[in-house]
């Protein structure tokens, strides 16, 4: 798990910078004036960075629910023979 935080870490950070191109090559090409194009690049990484930090909590639950759905099928995969096993030494004793 640990090592797929790591790489989700760098997810917010991996958004805004495609962001933050492709908002200056857009403002390159058509020619803005300076002031117009840092409130938009400051502005596009301030959402970017917001939608990208959404994006990290959403997958770092999906992955936490997949976590723990892979350790409740595990118990429910141990439960039947235990409880067979159980039955068992249950009529031995009577």
């Amino acid at each position: 798990m640990d090592n797929k935080d790591s790489k989700l870490k760098i997810l917010p950070l991996l958004i805004t910078l495609i962001a933050a191109a492709i908002t200056v090559v857009i403002n390159l090409y058509l020619g803005v004036e300076f002031s117009v194009f840092l409130k938009r690049l400051f502005f596009s990484i301030i959402i970017f960075y917001v939608v990208g930090y959404i994006a990290y909590i959403i997958m770092n639950l999906a992955l936490k629910n997949e976590k723990d759905v892979g350790i409740l099928e595990s118990e429910a995969e141990e439960s039947p023979e235990e409880s067979a096993e159980e039955d068992e030494e249950d009529e031995l004793d009577e």
